[in-house]
């Protein structure tokens, strides 16, 4: 992994958007990519903030009109970055030392020219782990509700690896749909239906909290 430059697994040309566009447009187009990151650029392309699923929780505590909220009413101003340059450890050691899950990847300066998540590191080493006869897995499932490991071979200590970064990706899958019941509890006034799916979902992730990795 030391010496795997980060341009293998980090996506190019991500999808951006501007400071000064409409938060909700910016959280539609989070939803309609699938995505939890949205790196946020000015018009020479250079980064200037990043902004994340998580944070859109702001839009219904914001006073007066959240229809007329901006990306710069959200964003994470000067996010940890890494360099073009970098390597895969580079990556593994920001992200694993940070409470973030993605990484804009910059120019020296500052031009967007991809974006790195915990998610693509787990997949990239999930397809290095061997079978226990020696040959290369297969593509790990896309599917964030599978989290079993894949098959063949023998369990050693990279298949416990692998095993404990899949329970890590469960655990966090689990707290964006805290957030989710968290935004839904909000907007429906404290809702009594919406506020007893909050409490299950509280309950789920504090049940991932108890389980051994």
């Amino acid at each position: 992994m030391r010496d795997i430059h980060v341009g293998r697994i980090m996506t190019t040309e991500p999808s951006s958007v501007r400071a000064d566009e409409s938060a909700f447009e910016a959280q539609r187009l989070l939803a309609d990519g699938n995505m939890h990151h949205l790196p946020v650029i000015d018009d020479a392309g250079r980064l200037v903030g990043i902004v994340s699923s998580s944070d859109f929780v702001k839009l219904y505590l914001l006073k007066g009109k959240p229809g007329k909220a901006t990306v710069a009413h959200l964003m994470e101003e000067d996010p940890v970055t890494i360099a073009s340059t970098a390597n895969l450890r580079d990556a593994a050691t920001h992200l694993s030392a940070g409470g973030f899950h993605a990484l804009p990847v910059v120019e020296p300066d500052g031009t967007l020219v991809g974006i790195v998540t915990s998610s693509d590191l787990i997949v990239h080493l999930l397809q290095q782990i061997p079978r226990g006869d020696g040959s290369l897995r297969d593509p790990p499932p896309t599917d964030a509700d599978d989290d079993t490991p894949p098959t063949g071979g023998t369990i050693g200590a990279d298949d416990s690896a692998a095993r404990t970064l899949l329970k890590l990706r469960d655990r966090n899958r689990v707290l964006e749909e805290v957030r989710q019941a968290a935004e839904l509890y909000i907007r429906s006034g404290n809702g009594e239906h919406e506020h007893s799916v909050l409490i299950k979902r509280l309950a789920d992730a504090r049940m991932r909290e108890d389980t051994p990795l």
